[in-house]
């Protein structure tokens, strides 16, 4: 679809989404999409790459690709973008949370990495994604982005989440790649069911705490 609301540099975007991931996230807003992808019928690459065309005739600043997680379909993807030869930035919408391999192959395809950052400890990253290694791998992944391609971070801030995943995650941008842009998501909505996901929304005063400490760190701040 032409999304409207991405970050104001990237919309409107031509969002694709992808189903599958290889998280399990807590808080997931699809996981329709991502726990049975095999269920949902496959692309067809013709039709997929006319609506490529038919966005970027409508205003699309970029193709957006996301899901679930776009890099477990990068079979897909890439004869897709082969085929398509588009003319606007690719934009991979990721949770970064892959191997070497799969990043040597997105050096050559990608333009724009929207880095979903999402946790900033170890147990979090247990806890909320059943991934304990992904702080390791996703910071890891961002940082070689960050060498070779735009990048974008994004931070979902997560209720009660300040002192173990927003400060720490603030913190090693600031060391590790200070100019980079910074975008601090607080649209969080808790699941419906019971689970380890923050059950609240995001307070006012957190959000305004974030926006000044990221400042304050010499941050780069976009909307």
């Amino acid at each position: 679809m032409l999304h409207p609301d991405e970050e104001t540099e990237l919309s409107p975007s031509h969002q694709i989404y992808f189903a599958g991931c290889n998280l399990s996230c807590g808080f997931c807003t699809v996981p329709e999409w991502n726990l049975e992808p095999r269920a949902v019928k496959e692309l067809d690459q013709d039709w997929l790459i006319g609506r490529i065309e038919l966005r970027r005739r409508q205003g699309a600043r970029n193709i957006n690709l996301l899901g679930g997680e776009p890099t477990v379909s990068l079979p897909g993807i890439l004869p897709v973008l082969a085929r398509a030869k588009p003319s606007t930035p690719v934009v991979l919408n990721s949770n970064m949370y892959y191997n070497s391999v799969i990043d040597a192959l997105l050096d050559r395809c990608i333009d724009i990495y929207l880095a979903d950052l999402k946790c900033g400890s170890r147990r979090c990253a247990e806890v909320l994604l059943d991934a304990p290694d992904y702080v390791d791998v996703a910071r890891r992944n961002i940082v070689r982005a960050s060498n070779h391609s735009n990048l974008i971070v994004r931070h979902l801030m997560l209720p009660g989440h300040m002192d173990c995943c927003l400060r720490p995650t603030l913190r090693w941008l600031a060391k590790e790649i200070p100019t980079v842009k910074l975008s601090l998501r607080t649209d969080y909505v808790p699941p419906a069911g019971a689970g380890p996901a923050p059950a609240g929304y995001t307070i006012h005063e957190d959000i305004i705490t974030a926006r000044n400490e990221a400042r304050d760190l010499g941050l780069r701040l976009i909307e």
